[in-house]
């Protein structure tokens, strides 16, 4: 066996995030990073073992991947049976879970809140959360003050930061389709309700959108959406995707391979993207549809890019990192054709706007994060991505980097919105690599090629675990 000892990529997060920058919204990878890192957004509590906890958001402006550093001071890193991971994110809260080795049966779940009003960022761990999220990535997180009761907001709603979790649960009794679970922050109690929907599929929530007011949409990727209102002052409502879209025998984990939804301005929009008829390249179209909980209309088809076809020249930025390949003139140009793509991911800001992962190789320790005007089927810009870690579900949006600013106190200052501070690397002129934070990075090509990526390092002071 080697005696040389290399580094677990969980234990070396990104430079990019520290201190974190005050954005409108971010990609958010979904595995923590275990990390001693603290500034202005640290959040700290204990956990069911009694062991203190920290956690740390370092947030960049896409395509750059935002992430979270998890630290237990009085534990080492390999107590932990694998890294943090987040479930949901929504407004200024976040939901993540973690496990302990000497407890392998046993999860904890935290709310992180950001901070807001007199008080700073703040931990909440919630009582017995398996018995009711049994399933992964499927549950609604919303503050309570976004809830109206009897056409005011509830008192105190936001005063103590109070919120609700609601799980949406399979059930064996034949006269009911689902177990709706809710968590109301203030009493600390789970309450369980049945909903009984006519069904016209089988439906597996892979992700759930909050559409306002308290309305949820638990999204079956391949098949509907289950529309439903937490203080059940409505019916429940079954929207299908468009007829065409609507596909059977995919398992969960494959789920978000190919598909996206996001509730922005107004509409709620799904992006889905296939291998193109001819080979060349993958068509990523857009649907929309606008209160999907109200039947005002139908899904509407957007725009449809052809990834053969995107434009990509000066100014996209990092245009370096791409791979090239030989033109019909022979000469080496930027190009999207070699690249594995997947997990497309809508923006927040601009529901024309689509993120893709993409990759020389699947095996490859550094993925690129693609920016795509749908309108104009341009290349906006290009970040790298550690891609060691990507085991099924890899990211989500969040917009919690919009309330950093509201954060009193802390270590350091946030980065105000404007020019952003090492957005992306730049051009290392001595070597013809790019640079970003420190960190040379050459364009993605295959195996083999003459120059292979070189890892991020750890930040000063990380710690490192030893892997056989």
């Amino acid at each position: 066996m080697s005696n040389e000892v290399s580094t677990h990529p969980s234990l070396c997060p990104p430079l990019h995030g520290h201190p974190p920058n005050n954005v409108p919204w971010v990609l958010l990878d979904l595995h923590a990073y275990v990390a001693d890192r603290e500034n202005s957004t640290s959040a700290y509590s204990e956990m069911s073992n009694g062991k203190a906890i920290r956690v740390t958001f370092c947030t960049a402006p896409p395509p750059l991947v935002s992430y979270i550093c998890v630290w237990c001071p009085n534990l080492p890193p390999t107590e932990l049976i694998m890294e943090p991971t987040i479930e949901a994110a929504e407004a200024d809260l976040v939901l993540f879970r973690l496990s302990l080795r000497d407890y392998p049966n046993q999860r904890d779940y935290f709310i992180y809140k950001a901070g807001g009003g007199k008080r700073g960022p703040w931990l909440w761990r919630v009582e017995e959360p398996d018995l009711y999220m049994p399933y992964r990535y499927s549950s609604a997180l919303l503050p309570r003050r976004d809830l109206e009761e009897g056409g005011s907001t509830s008192p105190h709603a936001d005063e103590h930061g109070h919120f609700y979790i609601a799980a949406l649960n399979l059930t064996a009794n034949p006269s009911a389709s689902f177990e709706f679970c809710l968590y109301d922050s203030m009493d600390k109690k789970w309450t369980t309700s049945t909903i009984s929907l006519l069904m016209p599929m089988t439906h597996i929530t892979a992700k759930v959108i909050a559409l306002g007011g308290g309305v949820v949409a638990f999204v079956d990727p391949w098949r509907g959406i289950l529309v439903c209102d937490l203080l059940h002052r409505g019916s429940e409502r079954y929207l299908p995707l468009p007829r065409d879209l609507i596909r059977f025998g995919f398992r969960r984990d494959e789920i978000l391979l190919h598909r996206d939804f996001a509730f922005s301005k107004g509409r709620l929009t799904l992006v889905e993207m296939h291998r193109s008829s001819d080979c060349q390249g993958w068509d990523i179209s857009t649907w929309s549809i606008s209160s999907p909980w109200e039947e005002q209309d139908s899904w509407r088809k957007e725009c449809t890019v052809n990834t053969h076809s995107i434009i990509i020249d000066d100014d996209t930025a990092n245009v370096e990192l791409l791979p090239k390949l030989q033109d019909n003139g022979s000469t080496l140009r930027p190009s999207l054709d070699s690249l594995l793509l997947a997990y497309p991911m809508l923006s927040l800001s601009d529901n024309r706007v689509v993120y893709l992962m993409g990759m020389v190789d699947r095996w490859d320790k550094k993925a690129l994060v693609l920016s795509v005007g749908m309108m104009d089927a341009r290349l906006q810009g290009v970040a790298i991505f550690d891609a060691e870690r990507i085991l099924g579900y890899t990211w989500i949006q969040s917009r919690i980097s919009n309330f950093f600013s509201m954060t009193p106190g802390g270590k350091g200052k946030l980065k105000r919105p404007g020019k952003f501070q090492v957005c992306y690397p730049h051009k290392h002129h001595q070597t013809g690599f790019t640079m970003m934070h420190g960190v040379e990075f050459g364009p993605m090509q295959r195996h083999g090629g003459a120059k292979e990526q070189q890892d991020t390092g750890a930040e000063d002071g990380d710690n490192k675990m030893a892997v056989d």
